[in-house]
Formats: C-alpha cells, sequence, structure tokens
C-alpha cells in the first residue's frame, strides 16, 4: 500500500431533518419543532443548551429547510440522558 492509499478523509456530514429526529426519539414533529430547537438567524436570544441548533439549507429564494448536524444532534441526545452508540466504521 502506498502513502497516498493510506490517507483517510471524513465521512461527508450528516445533517439531519426535525421530521427524522422526531422519530428517533418518539415525539411529535410539532413538538420538537417548537420545545427542542433553536433556527440559527431566526430565533431570538441565546442558544439554550437544552435545545438543538437547527440551520436553513435552503436557497434564499425557496422555503426554509431546517436541518441539524450529527454532531449537534448527539450533543442533545447527550444533554437529555438519551445512551447510545455508534455502528461499525467505514473501511477500503
Amino acid at each position: 500500500m502506498t502513502p497516498a492509499e493510506k490517507i483517510g478523509i471524513p465521512a461527508r456530514p450528516f445533517l439531519w431533518t426535525l421530521d427524522q429526529i422526531a422519530t428517533i426519539i418518539n415525539l411529535d414533529v410539532r413538538t420538537v419543532k417548537i420545545h427542542y430547537v433553536h433556527y440559527e438567524g431566526r430565533s431570538t436570544g441565546a442558544v439554550s443548551r437544552s435545545r438543538m441548533i437547527a440551520r436553513n439549507i435552503a436557497p434564499r429564494d425557496q422555503p426554509a429547510e431546517w436541518r441539524v448536524a450529527h454532531e449537534e444532534m448527539l450533543r442533545w441526545l447527550k444533554s437529555k440522558g438519551f445512551r447510545f452508540y455508534e455502528e461499525g466504521r467505514l473501511r477500503s
């Protein structure tokens, strides 16, 4: 194996939709949107540690599409007492 073949690159970042998060934690999506999400650029005040930061990935002229970064969701899950594990790793 040459040194070039040994270089690992990070996996592409995963962005969760709010309905995916609601399904994972078994709550209504409306409840998640109202009580557990801080909308970057739209919500007022400081970000509470009890909320996930969601970012709009839609172009300016389109309706908002809110997504939560994988690491942000894991942080929030830990803060709420959820236990989880990550299974496996990608290797070539």
